[in-house]
């Protein structure tokens, strides 16, 4: 059934929408400068302008307003990272990923000092139980439990360390990995103090605690590095161990993720790694020593430009070449190969050649002050 329009009630609405609309157009048109208002202290906006209802006299009336600047609409673009920052990202990308699958089932470090030391020396073992739960659950092994044992007196070190020495003479310099699962030295030396000081009785200051945290660490990480080139067998020290910018790299890199993240600081890894004086900033220069010349067994570093040049050519690996898998990938691949340039192409997917040539592309150094690519360094045991 068709309903008939109904033209009454048309018109009614019609009117109503036109009343509608003078009433807000007077309305409008009555907010100017003295025009009458209702309450005092009453505001509008209107065209840009902000007008106040004030008493003139008797009477309340609509100041002449004053102009409001809106404000703009701001954008959040996203920062374009690039260079170093970028690598940065990259790392603690990865990084977050692999610690989110740390595992409470692990072998801790048992952290073994002469009596009289300050109980801030026990403490460390905290960043490197933080590494071993988190190379634990991403699938890498220590087969062996990992020690690290500090003193100051000869006696008590080769006492302390003989049992689980492997039968080697300890110890054998200030600082050592024995077996490849203890480490064991003096105390002076972990903490690159004066020769022969001594810490019995004697309080670590919040440096020397930083200090002492990474040297641990570090040497965790070692322990690692060197069961990766064994696989399931457990280290023996007879394969080779080059090229030794990769593998201080390697530790080093590792050590400062581990560290920062189980400090309360809560830094970036770089950050905090850079802030507590273990690395120098971001090279600006080649070092009077390039990577190139630590392809052999050779690490004395000779300055902090040297051995921190290892540390940035490591971050950089992992972060445009396959992430930090790659690093033990091309440990055990190596360790079965004794070839470390096929090695280093099968696990980064780049050439020993053309990862220099991006080394010195990312350092952006001129094209005439590179040095020249010399042959790989053969296998050398260290």
């Amino acid at each position: 059934m068709r309903v008939k329009p109904q033209k009454g009630l048309a018109v009614v609405i019609s009117l109503s929408i036109g009343f509608s609309m003078l009433s807000m157009e007077a309305g409008i048109s009555a907010i100017k400068a003295g025009a009458t208002c209702s309450k005092s202290g009453q505001t509008t906006l209107l065209a840009g302008k902000k007008f106040t209802c004030v008493k003139v006299g008797k009477k309340l009336q609509w100041d002449k307003g004053v102009i409001v600047q809106l404000p703009k609409p701001t954008s959040s673009p996203t920062t374009q990272l690039s260079g170093h920052d970028l690598v940065i990202s990259q790392i603690e990308s990865n990084w977050k990923l692999w610690k989110s699958k740390s595992s409470s089932t692990f072998t801790p470090i048992k952290l073994i000092v002469q009596p009289g030391y300050d109980a801030a020396w026990g403490g460390a073992s905290k960043a490197s139980d933080l590494l071993i739960s988190t190379f634990t659950a991403n699938g890498y092994s220590l087969l062996q439990e990992p020690f690290a044992i500090f003193g100051d007196t000869e006696e008590w070190l080769a006492t302390t360390g003989r049992p689980i020495a492997c039968g080697r003479s300890v110890p054998e310099q200030p600082l050592g990995i024995y077996c490849g699962h203890v480490q064991l030295g003096y105390g002076y030396f972990a903490l690159n103090a004066m020769q022969n000081e001594k810490f019995i009785g004697k309080t670590l200051t919040p440096s020397q605690i930083n200090t002492l945290n990474y040297m641990v660490v570090h040497d965790v990480a070692t322990m690692y590095e060197l069961q990766a080139q064994y696989g399931s067998i457990n280290y023996d020290g007879t394969k080779n161990q080059i090229p030794a910018w990769i593998r201080e790299g390697f530790v080093q890199l590792f050590g400062a993720l581990a560290i920062s993240d189980s400090n309360t600081q809560k830094k970036s890894y770089f950050d905090f790694f850079a802030s507590s004086n273990m690395i120098e900033g971001f090279p600006k220069a080649l070092c009077t020593k390039t990577l190139q010349d630590f392809e052999s067994k050779d690490r004395n570093w000779g300055g902090s430009c040297m051995s921190s040049q290892n540390f940035y050519g490591v971050e950089l690996l992992a972060a445009r070449h396959g992430g930090l898998d790659t690093l033990f990938k091309f440990v055990s691949l190596y360790g079965v190969s004794n070839d470390w340039t096929s090695a280093f192409k099968s696990a980064f997917g780049i050439s020993r050649e053309d990862f220099y040539t991006e080394w010195y592309d990312y350092l952006k150094i001129p094209q005439g002050n590179r040095p020249a690519l010399t042959p790989p360094a053969p296998p050398a045991h260290n």
